[in-house]
């Protein structure tokens, strides 16, 4: 299957309905002290079926070529993995009968009942971290902490919607900031798509 048109429809949804610019020149990041002229939500397109089926077979089809094999289960933090999590492997059992696990990570440990991180099952099978973005924030980074201290194996994969990197990081473009180099970056579409999805 040719996922390329797939992935020109993601990054054009993402482009007219996920990219925020503000009146004002610059908006509050996240991080302290940080200023941003605009900022992606992709809950638009991930609450999106049609869009959401787009991203699991970009997803099959990256998985299948890169690594061969679905003999992993899927991971990320809450809130934003969320729809991937359970979009993907409902969609990936469906279509492709493939069994594909998930289980969600919480930002911090519960401080009551079963004093957790993780909400959902966990299988014997290692674990690739999922989100929304990637070269955003430390949520890949976290997840892996957690894995880790949980003492469950991941691989050398992680997945992404958009990798908000450009041609000019291209040194890192198949590598999360956050989490270093350990983890290849799987990503449907960059900001340079992006970018030529804006001036279509």
């Amino acid at each position: 299957m040719d996922i390329e048109s797939y992935k020109l429809d993601i990054a054009h949804f993402i482009a007219k309905e996920c990219l925020y610019k503000p009146k004002e020149k610059y908006m509050f990041g996240k991080l302290a002290g940080t200023r941003y002229p605009s900022q992606y939500y992709l809950t638009s397109l991930l609450y999106d079926a049609a869009m959401m089926e787009k991203i699991a077979v970009c997803f099959f089809e990256m998985v299948k070529q890169e690594i061969g094999h679905f003999n992993f289960q899927l991971a990320g933090r809450e809130w934003s993995s969320i729809p991937l999590l359970t979009g993907i492997p409902v969609y990936m059992r469906n279509i492709y009968h493939i069994e594909v696990n998930s289980f969600l990570i919480r930002k911090s440990r519960k401080t009551y009942g079963r004093n957790n991180y993780i909400e959902g099952k966990v299988n014997n099978f290692p674990v690739m971290i999922v989100d929304d973005l990637s070269n955003s924030q430390d949520g890949f980074l976290h997840c892996h902490k957690v894995l880790l201290g949980e003492k469950i194996d991941t691989i050398p994969y992680t997945f992404s919607v958009l990798n908000k990197y450009r041609k000019s990081y291209e040194e890192n473009m198949n590598h999360d900031r956050y989490l270093g180099d350990q983890y290849k970056s799987l990503f449907i579409v960059s900001g340079d798509d992006i970018d030529a999805a804006r001036s279509n």
